[in-house]
């Protein structure tokens, strides 16, 4: 697949003297990823053909132009040597393991106090389902009903794993490479107790039906999509927090509105065309394009958002209602 904003030959030509070729361009749309094909040629001759990211959006890393992609290629090329790989692989697994034996730990005194045990699962766990081949780095993953879920996981916990479709006929690959791990992230949780307190200071509204409705089928909301967080944008979400800071943050949603405004925000992300609300192209700030002057990912990205239908639905109407 091409990227028709990007030249793979410009790319090519600014690699020059590096023994980096660039192959080809692939993407996972629905995670809004974007990754380049290379092949890395060590000075001893160590050869590895992987898919390196240049849209990342969980660390952040978002290369726009050919100067960009080729500087960022030279600069992770130290972690495709024999060495760096045999040496970051025996690390995971040690940190891990040391993960696995506290945690081990921790369930013999829960059991010793009379409490259930807690499920140990570690990135070291699930690193036996990928392999680091010489060959080709694709890594084949074994049946598993809960492998997106581990996937995930793995995600969360810091490692950078392309997922993408490609080749003659199209398979899915899932490769994990030997990067230093990023924060650990993913999306924010609410205990019950926090749950319920977001539910009973908005009322108990739906904000896309203007009507209150039954608890079990609402959902805190973030006004600020987490498609476009990045590791300074996660926040807990404790008890501490104010009235004030939860009623700004949250607005609440059933699960259908919930995944359908998730899949509003994640087209916004990748084509900088907002969302609307039953067609109607009403903006209370800005305009049906994102402002190109505003980061599409981090905390001031959310600047952007606002005006947007979705971003804030009561707000939305109650400016509407102004109008008319």
């Amino acid at each position: 697949m091409s990227n028709p904003k990007l030249d793979l030959e410009k790319i090519q030509s600014l690699l020059k003297g590096s023994n980096i070729t660039v192959l080809n361009f692939l993407d996972n749309t629905k995670a809004s990823e974007f990754y380049i094909r290379t092949q890395f040629v060590q000075d001893d001759g160590f050869l590895w053909t992987t898919i390196v990211p240049y849209i990342y959006r969980r660390t952040g890393l978002e290369l726009k132009s050919e100067k960009d992609i080729a500087d960022y290629l030279i600069s992770v090329k130290k972690y495709f040597t024999r060495a760096w790989m045999e040496s970051w692989v025996k690390k995971e697994k040690e940190e891990c393991l040391a993960d696995i034996a506290a945690k081990k730990e921790k369930n013999a005194d829960k059991i010793a106090r009379g409490k259930k045990a807690t499920e140990i699962v570690t990135p070291y766990v699930l690193l036996p389902l990928f392999s680091l081949k010489e060959c080709d780095n694709k890594t084949e993953l074994p049946s598993n009903t809960n492998l997106q879920r581990r996937l995930q996981y793995l995600k969360d916990s810091g490692y950078t794993i392309p997922i993408v479709r490609y080749g003659t006929p199209k398979k899915t690959y899932s490769i994990l490479l030997p990067f230093p791990k990023h924060k650990e992230m993913g999306y924010e949780t609410f205990t019950k107790q926090f749950k319920a307190r977001v539910i009973r200071l908005l009322k108990q509204r739906n904000a896309f039906e203007a009507r209150i409705t039954s608890v079990k089928s609402l959902i805190p909301d973030h006004k600020f999509s987490e498609i476009r967080w990045d590791e300074e944008t996660k926040a807990e979400n404790s008890m501490e927090m104010t009235d004030d800071q939860i009623i700004a943050k949250f607005q609440l949603l059933d699960n259908q509105r919930n995944q359908q405004k998730r899949e509003v925000c994640r087209k916004c992300f990748q084509e900088g065309i907002r969302g609307t609300i039953y067609g109607i192209k009403y903006f209370y700030e800005g305009s049906e394009r994102w402002n190109p002057e505003i980061p599409t990912v981090g905390k001031d990205a959310e600047k952007g958002c606002k005006g947007c239908p979705w971003y804030d639905i009561e707000l939305w109407r109650e400016m509407i209602n102004k109008k008319i």
